[in-house]
């Protein structure tokens, strides 16, 4: 099971493949009814798919080093017909043979799982966000669909072996403000033009040092914060673009043809929503500074090709140390001023206007109920999510040391019973070195009722019933599903 953080839809095209900037491992896209057609036909679709893990896959780690994905599976239906995907072939599955192996094609969207002891991404094929998607990056469905199994395959190799860190806070602050957003557009816009034009380069990159070092010291917490996640998504977001153009046919060694099947829009009047987070400037940033990080790279390399020395690869310093691709980029670079755009600002600040707008009843509430100590937390086990957890968003705010999200949509399922969130907004953070999905519950009961250790919930957005364990937690009454 992997959360969203809405990396899907990002201003990146390669070539015939999309650069899938979906999320962590899934999306933040919006879930429609699936419904089966021949543009959604599983068995050509499914041969697609698996030309591009044969081009790609067996190959992983000269795009990041380390990373093995050659023995890994994807799994496509669409609810009549279903396809086992290999870098060998493609299989036909039966429905006894995902009976036998307890994996089910999800209604929508994706969910990460093992087929015979693989690695293995099951997609329904017939999401028409998928088909949707497609559509508006004028590319084939099993671009995507490849791109986004691909891109949760790439995460879960991130997080192979990771404890969760329980001072890690992930979001972008709320309420959501404009200049933070204006410095990281800038500086996304800089990075964009130093990358596609070479000549431009060390004037552009100059200019967004300017930018990075100006969001550093003036949102020096939502820096700190965002670290870990310009680290991870910027991983891969890289990586899913260069998988990607070498799926198209590049050679992974010649820069020239990579640029040449990447297209990253700057940002202007008509902006992406997604792209006004820390999470979704995380992947892209991530992938133009990984690119130019290569090209600097290989042009070291030709000018000391004589010598023996083989230094610390950047993806090593990202993997080993932390460290993020954009930060290595721009390391030693000197600051040159530039002036923000006057219609970027405008742009960004007409959207913030209404995403504030819809987040402010749902977090203003949530917010308050956290901070009435007399409110009991539900604690929701992160890992008895079935398949995708849809979350609108991961946000901040002072004084609450957990993330918010947005807008949870999926299914719980326990040995005791089952809850369901639909447009629902919830914390989540660690507690005691699990992750959780935390519910404020109202104490006086009206949406909540607990008989024998038994809670029956229904706020809406959430319902379900089952068992629950009382705990305390710091003086506070806790609940934990079991």
């Amino acid at each position: 099971m992997l959360i969203g953080t809405g990396r899907r839809g990002a201003a990146a095209m390669v070539g015939g493949l999309a650069a899938v900037l979906a999320a962590a491992g899934c999306a933040e896209h919006t879930h429609k009814t699936a419904t089966v057609s021949k543009a959604t036909a599983v068995a050509p679709v499914a041969t697609e798919m698996r030309a591009y893990a044969a081009k790609v896959w067996p190959h992983a780690g000269d795009i990041w080093p380390g990373v093995v994905l050659k023995d890994r599976r994807i799994v496509i239906g669409d609810g009549h017909t279903a396809r086992l995907i290999s870098v060998d072939d493609v299989k036909n599955l039966s429905a006894s043979d995902l009976a036998k192996h307890k994996v089910e094609i999800p209604s929508t969207g994706s969910l990460y799982t093992t087929w015979d002891g693989h690695p293995t991404v099951v997609i329904n094929s017939a999401d028409s966000s998928y088909t949707d998607e497609a559509k508006e990056e004028h590319v084939s469905l099993s671009a995507i669909l490849f791109g986004a199994a691909t891109d949760e395959l790439f995460h879960s190799w991130q997080q192979r072996g990771k404890a969760s860190d329980q001072r890690a806070m992930r979001g972008t602050e709320y309420p959501l403000a404009v200049t933070p957003r204006l410095y990281r557009a800038m500086l996304y816009n800089d990075v964009v033009a130093a990358y596609h034009e070479p000549k431009q380069r060390r004037q552009r990159l100059a200019n967004a040092a300017y930018w990075y070092q100006k969001w550093q010291k003036e949102y020096a917490d939502e820096a700190k914060h965002a670290a870990a996640t310009d680290a991870s998504e910027g991983a891969a977001g890289y990586f899913d673009a260069v998988a990607s153009a070498v799926a198209d046919g590049a050679d992974r060694t010649k820069p020239d043809e990579i640029r040449d099947r990447v297209a990253f829009e700057p940002l202007g009047q008509n902006l992406d929503p997604r792209r006004l987070t820390v999470d979704g400037e995380a992947a892209p940033l991530g992938a133009l500074a990984g690119l130019l990080l290569d090209e600097a790279d290989k042009s070291k390399k030709d000018k000391d090709k004589d010598k023996k020395a083989h230094p610390v690869t950047w993806q090593k310093q990202v993997t080993q140390n932390g460290q993020t691709p954009l930060a290595l980029l721009l390391y030693g670079v000197t600051p040159v001023a530039e002036q923000p755009s006057d219609d970027l600002r405008q742009a960004i600040q007409d959207e913030l206007a209404k995403q504030n707008s819809d987040l402010i009843p749902r977090f203003n509430p949530l917010v308050r109920a956290y901070k009435n100590s007399s409110d009991a937390l539900l604690l929701v086990p992160l890992e008895t999510a079935t398949g995708d957890l849809e979350t609108g968003g991961y946000y901040t705010t002072k004084n609450v040391p957990y993330a918010m999200l947005a807008r949870l949509n999926g299914t719980f399922r326990f040995t005791s019973g089952q809850l369901t969130a639909k447009d629902a907004s919830v914390l989540t953070g660690a507690i005691e070195g699990h992750q959780y999905v935390i519910v404020p519950l109202d104490p006086e009961h009206k949406t909540s009722k607990l008989s024998d250790n038994r809670l029956k919930l229904d706020t809406g957005p959430l319902t379900g019933t089952f068992h629950v364990k009382a705990q305390k937690l710091n003086g506070r009454e806790g609940l934990i599903v079991q």
